[in-house]
């Protein structure tokens, strides 16, 4: 079919649409055709800073990540970072501070990180991890160059470290993925994912009665109906006593093997009649109705070793040599192999199908790539947020995300298994640099201040720069209340090379409050020739919200009025917990109503965005 037809597109379902592409009309219908919004992402990617994009995350993903993996740079003469002064091994400790600081509160409580290293900054690292988060999980030695890397003391490195942390003693490693027998076993798939039956009753070590007297109790059957009656522990007996007695169409079922030996269900009574549809009535080898349940691959696999040197671990070939086939044989610096990354993530937590990973070094994409190919081996809905402000964001990153999903392997640049594509969506963040923010300060200064400045020593004028013109005379040049009048138009000026060259570029301050205020959004509708946007969501504390942006110039007083009452915004009938709107207003937000038991007075929690997203924007309290 020709390129771009209805007909191409209904031959490649799976090929990605970037909505940046089309105008802001069809975004918004799209966007509006959604109907649970965040819930419907699988991947967060964001251009920028990764210490900046932390916190404008923070209170949106608060607690909300089973595992961080990242590949922060190394800090050798191979792969040096950039300072802006000579102490080159503190400002690297500095960096990596700042940022487990600001990760570490969006890990869950049992919740993982791995981070790797080399021999150069390896002490630095591990300590930096072990004082942040509270549990150290161990070490694992890494064979990523299997040639090794000659050095000058005669011998050649081939290994490198990922240092495992947790959030607190409930964080732990997981097992490594089954292996490619184990899985042949799982040869069922539901709703849920791959399984295999196995029989409920428990063999082998600990299975006897004797061992835990409370699994030994019956289970009434009848066709595919499976029912534990009503039972009383009895402490003196030891036992169950049986309070109801089968129907005439049951068949009474225990956990005793076929020599008769009395053993153990592997679950409660109370737990196999919630977990119904993981069961099922079926054939034993004997012929005879017995109990089954869905057993999953994340319940087998491998204890990890602190050692991985298997030929899947090298860089040179699962990283560098693999990255080549989807690019064109273009080149990459030190990306790690896909299987590590694999394996690190699964036993930090996405063994777990609805898990979520964050890397916010995340380089070329690896972490990202090594979750859509877990998604695809299982069916699983796991999710991925990734952070990175170099150049491989436009030219590795990004499209590497879309070329993975639209097939698992490429060769020469070109898809040689799109059958494999997958169902995916990821939303796309670009955040401004300390930079283009200095570059927007509009500074409040009269002729006989700056003169006042110029006998200043560099160090004095630092000091002046960092105590009082950026608090006080720069104040409200960013973003001030009037920029709110007319929110769909806020603008700042973007550097587009380092020469020093900028452009104007508009600013989705929709956008940005939302993460501002933790929103998970439901819903977004984009009215831009009304006038008005509406955003539906829950806080973190869980009160349904409606935002409401307007121009100030189109909808005034009365319009707001109307709008209001179309989007019913009172405190009579709203459905909302809490309302923010921008730019003065009138609506009420307590009501008196008369009923037959006396007045009743509803208030509906009415908030101002310019105060709330201000304070938000610019509280550096806890940085």
């Amino acid at each position: 079919a020709a390129a771009g037809t209805v007909e191409d597109l209904k031959a490649a379902p799976f090929l990605m649409v970037d909505t940046a592409l089309f105008d802001a009309g069809f975004r918004a219908e799209l966007l509006k055709a959604i109907p649970d919004l965040d819930a419907s992402l699988d991947g967060l990617l964001v251009h920028g800073d990764n210490f900046q994009a932390l916190t404008l995350l923070g209170d949106r993903y608060r607690e909300d990540f089973d595992c961080i993996y990242i590949d922060p740079p190394y800090n050798t003469d191979a792969s040096a970072i950039d300072y802006k002064n000579g102490y080159k091994s503190s400002s690297w400790v500095t960096l990596l501070d700042c940022r487990l600081r600001a990760g570490k509160p969006l890990l869950k409580n049992d919740g993982v990180l791995f981070a790797a290293i080399d021999d150069a900054q390896f002490r630095e690292l591990s300590f930096l991890a072990e004082e942040i988060f509270e549990k150290s999980l161990g070490t694992f030695a890494v064979r990523a160059n299997p040639s090794g890397r000659p050095m000058k003391t005669g011998y050649s490195v081939s290994h490198e470290y990922m240092i495992a942390v947790g959030r607190s003693d409930k964080s732990f490693i997981g097992r490594l993925p089954p292996t490619d027998a184990q899985r042949a076993r799982f040869n069922q798939i539901d709703e849920d994912g791959p399984f295999e039956w196995r029989n409920l009753r428990r063999e082998g070590s600990n299975s006897d009665r004797t061992a835990r007297s409370r699994l030994y109790y019956p289970m009434y059957l009848s066709g595919q109906s499976i029912r534990v009656p009503k039972m009383e522990w009895s402490e003196e007996n030891d036992a169950w006593t049986i309070l109801e007695q089968p129907r005439s169409d049951e068949v009474t079922v225990y956990p005793d093997n076929d020599d008769g030996d009395q053993k153990t269900w592997r679950w409660e009574g109370d737990t196999v009649m919630a977990s119904l549809k993981q069961l099922a009535v079926r054939k034993d080898r004997s012929g005879k109705d017995y109990v089954y349940y869905k057993r999953r691959p994340n319940e087998d696999g491998v204890v990890s070793v602190s050692t991985w040197a298997d030929a899947k671990h090298s860089a040179t070939e699962h990283g560098s040599n693999f990255l080549k086939h989807f690019f064109e044989g273009k080149s990459f610096s030190y990306p790690k192999s896909i299987h590590v990354v694999t394996d690190a993530v699964y036993i930090g937590g996405a063994s777990e199908r609805n898990s979520k990973t964050l890397d916010f070094f995340a380089g070329s994409g690896t972490t990202g790539h090594a979750i859509i190919n877990l998604n695809r081996s299982d069916k699983g809905k796991r999710k991925y947020a990734l952070v990175e402000q170099g150049q491989y964001f436009e030219t590795a990153l990004k499209p590497r995300m879309q070329k993975v999903v639209y097939s698992a392997d490429w060769r020469d640049g070109k898809p040689t298994a799109p059958e494999t594509g997958i169902s995916h969506a990821f939303k796309v963040l670009k955040i401004e640099g300390y930079e283009d923010a200095l570059n927007n300060l509009d500074l409040k200064r009269s002729d006989a201040q700056a003169s006042l400045l110029d006998g200043f020593s560099a160090e004095k004028r630092d000091d002046y720069l960092m105590r009082y013109m950026l608090d006080v005379e720069a104040k409200g040049s960013l973003l001030s209340v009037s920029d709110f009048r007319k929110p769909f138009d806020y603008t700042l000026k973007v550097a587009v090379d380092s020469a020093g060259a900028w452009e104007e570029r508009r600013v989705d301050l929709v956008e940005t409050f939302n993460y501002l205020i933790g929103l998970t959004v439901r819903h977004i509708d984009i009215q831009l020739k009304q006038g008005f946007v509406t955003v539906e969501g829950w806080l973190p504390t869980g009160e349904k919200t409606l935002i409401l942006w307007r121009d100030c110039e189109k909808i005034g007083y009365e319009e707001l009025t109307r709008l209001c009452d179309k989007l019913a915004i009172n405190p009579a009938d709203s459905e909302f917990d809490v309302v923010y709107i921008n730019g003065d207003h009138n609506i009420p937000s307590v009501v008196e109503t008369t009923e037959e038991e006396g007045s009743v007075i509803k208030k509906l929690m009415l908030r101002q965005i310019e105060p709330a997203f201000l304070d938000a924007m610019f509280n550096v309290d806890d940085v």
